[in-house]
């Protein structure tokens, strides 16, 4: 990027008589005494038919950024260009005060090294693709590890700043509403990147975490440093002269200079040539443009947003950012009662639209047009449910699989028995708090279905073609810009078997029934570069052989996600908010796509009751607050505020949780929950 180039910032000379106007006619012996009002370097400007000075006691002075009035324009680079406040100052605004804090791009080879990479531009040579054979898609890739690591771990070290920040605050003070937006917005945005995508949306990824980035570092050193200096705290490492490394801001208003120039921000001074008199300026330069250093050619595919008042812009660059098609959550607040209390009881951040924070809404199971009326499936179970109340049920029938119990087989995860026991004392003798005989719904399918079959053979041919689907299911689970539906058990064991292109007997339900699937799938195959699925499914002669830890993994993350997913739907109905940022406080590693297959021995999934602690008490906490059909058991209330924790003590929490839990979603949803698992195998860093 041009800004970090090591002579971005090089001033050149310029006239110092402008319109007759000497503007060094009070220049100092030195440097020293300039004030708030004066220049360590000054420009001349015209907008419009009127002559501007703008003076800066820094040593250059950039342009007020040319921009349409109207509109703001996403520009090639994935970034906006002018309208961009973390690249370019801005006019000073009430509402948005710390955005002159934000850091400027450094130029020093220490300065890129340390920081660089959040300016950095991502190319094709970032952009890495599955190994042939591993997967169906051809278009899908993720960011290099190695860029994703750096990047990661500075946005890592800077939540765990504003961590211990919110800690230093006095007891009963909250941290500014907007810390936590965009604190979010940062954790999705770099578990976006570990997702399968398509390079535009991996470059977007990039520079969307860039930004939330930066924007969180100039609103905590707004907070930390720039703030308490003008409240008249003294600050040592104040100096006036030499303003702080940060993009800074324009104004006409020479109070608002007064008090950058006291917290030691750069600010850019705009007054009328004509209202020049006792000003004291030391060097008259010439000024910078944006396009010099921004790019500015428009990204094709992406519509203008109105923008009508130039004060409303950084709010809206996030908001274009997260309307972005992206992340989608595949539960959503549809019943009358849960919608109506999740606007009651949301935070400004939903309040505003931000749906990339709406992980925990969750969906009426009946609700969804393709299990309606008329849908092949639909239609499946009710012939199914017919023909079994008019012949009775056949004696040689296999028995169907017990959901509540634990599934037995080589390849399965190792259960973590408290909620494996919870799962299975599971009080099935009343009536539905939901209903009955409800289609099941899954994120992605069950890991036993993978596992079921008795035939070897087939067992391998599922897991196969699951992970060839693997990264096409999760870029469609993270994908908004098409529908979203939670499938059926039936729909998945089609999938899984390969039954996603329309065949079959004309007329039949078996047809219509892969129609829909292909359907269904075509709008996320389709930009993964699959126009057709002619080799699925893959012949059993050409199925590789997979090894036993694999397919444990394979399945332990089928069920990480389906629980995690599962716990934000609960929560949200039982609820009635939307708070997925509290309910990730409860599983390692914060994401619920991208999971680290380390993640399948911490959390939750801890050997160690203690290291357990933690994540059972941010369940507990917000499980005080729901409002379902079974009795909460005594452990969730006593554990509030409770800090003689031994591992007795925590195995008795953690056996009340997950009795809790998984009542309370069998009330609610009418099916066995899935619960989290552990891999005992030895996973690779």
């Amino acid at each position: 990027m041009a800004l970090m180039e090591p002579d971005a910032w090089k001033v050149q000379a310029a006239s110092s008589v402008v319109e007759g106007i000497d503007l060094l006619k009070n220049r100092p012996g030195s440097l020293e005494g300039l004030g708030a009002l004066d220049g360590r370097v000054a420009a001349h400007v015209e907008m419009g038919s009127t002559s501007y000075f703008i003076t800066k006691n820094a040593q250059y002075v950039p342009l007020l950024p040319e921009v349409d009035s109207k509109v703001i324009v996403m520009r090639r680079d994935m970034r906006f260009g002018p309208d961009d406040h973390v690249l370019w100052p801005r006019l000073y605004s009430d509402r948005f005060c710390h955005l002159p804090a934000i850091p400027r791009a450094p130029t020093s080879p220490q300065g890129q090294e340390e920081l660089g990479v959040m300016w950095w531009n991502a190319t094709p040579a970032d952009f890495v693709c599955p190994a042939s054979g591993m997967t169906l898609t051809r278009g899908l890739g993720r960011l290099a590890i190695k860029r994703y690591t750096k990047i990661a771990l500075l946005c890592h070290a800077l939540i765990d700043e504003y961590e211990q920040y919110v800690k230093s605050l006095p007891i009963g003070m909250k941290p500014p509403l907007l810390f936590p937006q965009i604190v979010q917005r940062l954790r999705l945005g770099l578990e976006r990147l570990t997702i399968p995508s398509t390079y535009v949306r991996m470059v977007l990824g990039v520079t969307t975490v860039q930004r939330e980035y930066l924007e969180l570092t100039g609103l905590l050193r707004y907070m930390t440093k720039y703030k308490p200096r003008l409240e008249g705290i003294e600050d040592p490492a104040a100096d006036h002269a030499h303003p702080d490394y940060c993009i800074g801001c324009f104004t006409d208003d020479p109070r608002i200079a007064q008090l950058c120039w006291k917290a030691c921000l750069p600010c850019w001074l705009i007054r009328p040539l004509k209202a020049f008199a006792d000003e004291r300026i030391w060097k008259v330069v010439v000024p910078f443009e944006a396009t010099t250093f921004l790019e500015m050619k428009t990204a094709a595919g992406f519509t203008p947003v109105s923008a009508l008042r130039l004060e409303d812009r950084p709010y809206l660059v996030r908001h274009v950012t997260e309307n972005t098609p992206w992340y989608r959550n595949p539960f959503r607040t549809s019943t009358p009662d849960v919608a109506s209390a999740s606007s009651a009881g949301a935070s400004h951040v939903e309040r505003e639209g931000e749906e990339s924070a709406r992980a925990g809404a969750c969906q009426n199971p009946v609700s969804a047009p393709s299990r309606g009326k008329g849908s092949p499936y639909a239609e499946a179970r009710a012939q199914v449910k017919a023909l079994k109340e008019t012949k009775g049920l056949n004696p040689k029938a296999k028995p169907a699989r017990d959901k509540f119990l634990p599934f037995d087989r080589p390849e399965m995860p190792s259960t973590i028995t408290p909620w494996a026991t919870a799962l299975a004392a599971i009080n099935r003798s009343r009536p539905l708090s939901c209903g009955i005989d409800l289609p099941q719904l899954y994120v992605l399918p069950e890991p036993a279905l993978l596992a079921s079959p008795e035939d070897e053979a087939r067992r391998r041919m599922l897991y196969h073609h699951y992970r060839l689907t693997r990264d096409a299911l999760m870029f469609r689970l993270a994908d908004r810009s098409q529908p979203h539906e939670l499938l059926t058990t039936q729909q998945w064991r089609d999938i899984l078997q390969g039954k996603v292109i329309k065949q079959g007997k004309a007329g039949t339900c078996a047809q219509a029934r892969s129609a829909s699937l292909e359907e269904l799938l075509s709008p996320a195959f389709s930009p993964c570069g699959i126009d057709a699925l002619e080799e699925f499914p893959v012949p059993p002669e050409a199925i590789p052989p997979m090894h036993v830890h694999t397919t444990k993994e394979l399945l332990w993350e089928l069920a990480e996600i389906n629980f995690r997913y599962e716990f934000l739907a609960l929560d949200a109905r039982a609820s009635g908010l939307d708070r997925p940022g509290e309910c990730r406080k409860c599983f390692a590693g914060d994401g619920l796509i991208a999971i680290d297959f380390r993640e399948s021995q911490r959390g939750l999934a801890a050997i160690s009751a203690m290291d357990r602690l933690p994540y059972l008490l941010y369940m507990a906490e917000l499980m005080r607050s729901w409002s379902v059909p079974c009795q909460r058991p005594h452990q969730i209330e006593s554990s509030k505020g409770r800090t003689d924790w031994d591992d007795h003590a925590v195995r008795s929490l953690e056996r009340g949780l997950a009795q809790y839990y998984t009542q309370s979603f069998y009330e609610l949803f009418g099916r066995a929950a899935v619960v989290p698992m552990r891999l005992e195998h030895e996973i690779a860093s």
